[in-house]
Protein backbone atom coordinates (compact mmCIF):
# COMPACT_ATOMS: atom_id res chain seq x y z
CA UNK A 1 0.00 0.00 0.00
CA UNK A 2 1.14 3.22 -0.65
CA UNK A 3 1.75 6.04 2.23
CA UNK A 4 -1.27 8.56 2.58
CA UNK A 5 -3.76 5.78 0.84
CA UNK A 6 -6.11 4.14 3.50
CA UNK A 7 -7.10 0.73 3.75
CA UNK A 8 -10.81 0.21 4.14
CA UNK A 9 -12.02 -1.67 6.94
CA UNK A 10 -15.61 -3.67 6.73
CA UNK A 11 -17.72 -2.65 9.85
CA UNK A 12 -20.39 -4.92 11.81
CA UNK A 13 -23.28 -3.81 9.04
CA UNK A 14 -20.92 -5.64 6.35
CA UNK A 15 -19.88 -8.23 8.45
CA UNK A 16 -23.59 -9.15 8.89
CA UNK A 17 -24.42 -9.19 5.32
CA UNK A 18 -21.63 -11.65 4.54
CA UNK A 19 -22.56 -13.69 6.82
CA UNK A 20 -20.74 -13.58 10.10
CA UNK A 21 -22.11 -15.74 13.00
CA UNK A 22 -22.86 -12.61 15.32
CA UNK A 23 -20.90 -9.30 15.60
CA UNK A 24 -20.97 -6.69 18.41
CA UNK A 25 -20.57 -2.63 17.62
CA UNK A 26 -17.57 -0.88 16.71
CA UNK A 27 -16.10 -3.76 14.86
CA UNK A 28 -13.72 -3.02 11.93
CA UNK A 29 -11.76 -5.77 9.50
CA UNK A 30 -9.73 -4.65 7.02
CA UNK A 31 -10.77 -5.60 3.26
CA UNK A 32 -7.18 -7.06 3.00
CA UNK A 33 -7.96 -9.74 5.65
CA UNK A 34 -8.37 -13.47 4.92
CA UNK A 35 -11.26 -15.00 6.76
CA UNK A 36 -12.98 -18.51 5.95
CA UNK A 37 -15.67 -19.95 7.72
CA UNK A 38 -17.42 -16.50 9.01
CA UNK A 39 -20.20 -18.19 10.07
CA UNK A 40 -18.32 -19.94 12.84
CA UNK A 41 -16.84 -16.60 14.32
CA UNK A 42 -18.66 -14.30 16.86
CA UNK A 43 -16.71 -10.83 17.24
CA UNK A 44 -17.56 -8.55 20.76
CA UNK A 45 -17.58 -4.66 20.66
CA UNK A 46 -14.14 -2.94 19.64
CA UNK A 47 -12.45 -5.12 17.17
CA UNK A 48 -9.99 -4.38 14.94
CA UNK A 49 -8.88 -6.93 12.94
CA UNK A 50 -5.70 -5.32 10.77
CA UNK A 51 -4.35 -5.88 6.73
CA UNK A 52 -3.58 -9.27 5.83
CA UNK A 53 -4.72 -11.21 8.98
CA UNK A 54 -5.67 -14.38 8.14
CA UNK A 55 -8.63 -16.60 9.60
CA UNK A 56 -9.45 -20.31 9.15
CA UNK A 57 -12.46 -21.26 11.07
CA UNK A 58 -14.26 -23.48 8.73
CA UNK A 59 -14.17 -26.26 11.25
CA UNK A 60 -13.82 -24.88 14.50
CA UNK A 61 -15.36 -22.02 16.44
CA UNK A 62 -13.72 -18.52 16.92
CA UNK A 63 -14.92 -15.98 19.42
CA UNK A 64 -13.22 -13.15 20.46
CA UNK A 65 -14.57 -10.40 23.74
CA UNK A 66 -14.23 -6.79 23.41
CA UNK A 67 -11.81 -4.73 22.58
CA UNK A 68 -9.53 -6.93 21.36
CA UNK A 69 -6.49 -5.90 18.46
CA UNK A 70 -5.40 -8.12 16.14
CA UNK A 71 -2.66 -6.89 14.06
CA UNK A 72 -1.56 -7.36 10.28
CA UNK A 73 0.24 -10.40 9.47
CA UNK A 74 -0.98 -12.49 11.72
CA UNK A 75 -2.87 -16.18 11.45
CA UNK A 76 -5.59 -17.95 13.59
CA UNK A 77 -5.72 -21.42 12.28
CA UNK A 78 -9.02 -22.53 13.93
CA UNK A 79 -9.39 -26.12 13.13
CA UNK A 80 -10.77 -26.82 16.62
CA UNK A 81 -12.36 -23.55 19.02
CA UNK A 82 -9.61 -20.54 19.49
CA UNK A 83 -11.73 -18.53 22.03
CA UNK A 84 -10.00 -14.76 22.88
CA UNK A 85 -11.19 -13.14 25.77
CA UNK A 86 -11.23 -9.47 26.10
CA UNK A 87 -8.90 -6.85 26.34
CA UNK A 88 -6.21 -8.58 24.23
CA UNK A 89 -3.95 -8.22 21.61
CA UNK A 90 -2.42 -10.48 18.83
CA UNK A 91 0.23 -8.65 18.27
CA UNK A 92 1.85 -8.40 14.12
CA UNK A 93 2.62 -11.85 12.40
CA UNK A 94 1.52 -13.71 15.55
CA UNK A 95 0.45 -17.58 14.74
CA UNK A 96 -2.22 -19.26 16.56
CA UNK A 97 -2.33 -23.41 15.55
CA UNK A 98 -4.95 -25.75 16.51
CA UNK A 99 -3.61 -28.25 14.55
CA UNK A 100 -0.37 -29.34 13.86
CA UNK A 101 1.85 -32.20 12.01
CA UNK A 102 3.45 -35.03 13.46
CA UNK A 103 6.98 -34.52 12.38
CA UNK A 104 7.97 -38.46 13.34
CA UNK A 105 7.70 -40.15 10.16
CA UNK A 106 5.08 -42.33 11.45
CA UNK A 107 2.33 -40.35 9.45
CA UNK A 108 2.01 -37.72 6.56
CA UNK A 109 2.62 -33.92 7.18
CA UNK A 110 -0.12 -32.64 4.70
CA UNK A 111 -3.30 -34.05 3.21
CA UNK A 112 -1.87 -35.83 0.78
CA UNK A 113 -2.11 -38.57 -0.54
CA UNK A 114 -4.52 -38.93 1.29
CA UNK A 115 -5.84 -37.84 5.32
CA UNK A 116 -5.98 -40.76 6.81
CA UNK A 117 -2.46 -41.20 6.77
CA UNK A 118 -1.92 -38.00 9.14
CA UNK A 119 -2.16 -37.94 12.67
CA UNK A 120 -1.73 -34.29 14.05
CA UNK A 121 -1.59 -33.03 17.08
CA UNK A 122 -4.95 -31.10 18.58
CA UNK A 123 -6.28 -28.97 20.54
CA UNK A 124 -8.52 -25.60 21.35
CA UNK A 125 -6.65 -22.73 22.19
CA UNK A 126 -8.07 -20.33 25.10
CA UNK A 127 -6.73 -16.70 25.80
CA UNK A 128 -8.11 -15.32 28.54
CA UNK A 129 -8.42 -11.75 29.31
CA UNK A 130 -6.07 -9.49 28.88
CA UNK A 131 -3.59 -11.45 27.39
CA UNK A 132 -0.62 -10.08 24.78
CA UNK A 133 1.07 -11.95 22.24
CA UNK A 134 4.18 -10.27 20.95
CA UNK A 135 4.98 -9.94 17.58
CA UNK A 136 5.87 -13.61 15.49
CA UNK A 137 5.55 -15.93 18.17
CA UNK A 138 3.51 -19.02 17.88
CA UNK A 139 1.17 -20.68 20.10
CA UNK A 140 0.64 -24.30 19.43
CA UNK A 141 -2.37 -26.57 20.15
CA UNK A 142 -3.91 -27.00 23.34
CA UNK A 143 -2.80 -24.20 25.03
CA UNK A 144 -4.66 -21.93 27.45
CA UNK A 145 -3.43 -18.35 28.83
CA UNK A 146 -4.87 -17.60 32.06
CA UNK A 147 -5.79 -14.03 32.91
CA UNK A 148 -3.22 -11.10 32.17
CA UNK A 149 -0.21 -13.47 30.69
CA UNK A 150 1.96 -11.68 28.62
CA UNK A 151 4.45 -13.54 25.79
CA UNK A 152 7.67 -11.51 24.22
CA UNK A 153 7.95 -11.09 20.60
CA UNK A 154 9.80 -14.10 18.85
CA UNK A 155 8.38 -16.76 21.51
CA UNK A 156 7.16 -20.05 21.29
CA UNK A 157 4.20 -21.19 23.05
CA UNK A 158 3.98 -25.31 23.63
CA UNK A 159 2.60 -25.29 26.99
CA UNK A 160 -0.39 -24.16 29.28
CA UNK A 161 0.86 -20.39 30.81
CA UNK A 162 0.17 -19.09 34.17
CA UNK A 163 -1.59 -15.26 34.42
CA UNK A 164 -0.24 -11.62 35.19
CA UNK A 165 3.45 -13.23 34.84
CA UNK A 166 5.46 -12.23 31.60
CA UNK A 167 6.71 -14.94 29.51
CA UNK A 168 9.77 -15.15 26.65
CA UNK A 169 11.60 -17.79 24.27
CA UNK A 170 12.13 -20.79 22.95
CA UNK A 171 12.50 -22.73 24.95
CA UNK A 172 9.73 -20.56 26.91
CA UNK A 173 10.41 -18.97 30.41
CA UNK A 174 8.79 -17.48 32.88
CA UNK A 175 10.82 -13.84 33.53
CA UNK A 176 8.82 -11.98 35.73
CA UNK A 177 5.64 -10.32 37.24
CA UNK A 178 2.84 -8.43 35.25
CA UNK A 179 0.95 -5.80 36.90
CA UNK A 180 -2.46 -5.64 37.26
CA UNK A 181 -3.07 -1.89 37.00
CA UNK A 182 -4.87 -2.96 33.60
CA UNK A 183 -7.40 -4.74 35.08
CA UNK A 184 -8.35 -2.11 38.02
CA UNK A 185 -8.96 0.31 35.20
CA UNK A 186 -10.82 -2.18 32.97
CA UNK A 187 -12.93 -3.30 35.78
CA UNK A 188 -14.21 0.83 36.22
CA UNK A 189 -14.79 0.61 32.42
CA UNK A 190 -17.24 -1.84 32.84
CA UNK A 191 -18.62 -0.53 35.94
CA UNK A 192 -19.44 2.28 33.92
CA UNK A 193 -16.95 4.46 36.27
CA UNK A 194 -14.83 7.32 34.87
CA UNK A 195 -11.56 6.45 33.96
CA UNK A 196 -8.95 9.38 34.97
CA UNK A 197 -5.36 8.92 33.00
Amino acid sequence: MIEGLQSKYLDENDLLDLGIGSVGHNVRVSEHATIVGLKNISLGNNIRIDSHVVILSKQGFLSVGDNVHIEPLSSIVAHFDVIIGSYCTISHGVRIFTASADYSGDYFTNVFPDSKFQKPKTGSIVLKDHVIIGGNSVVMPGVTMDEGAAIGALSFVRNSIEGWSIYAGNPLKRIGNRKKIIKEISDEIENGGNVIA
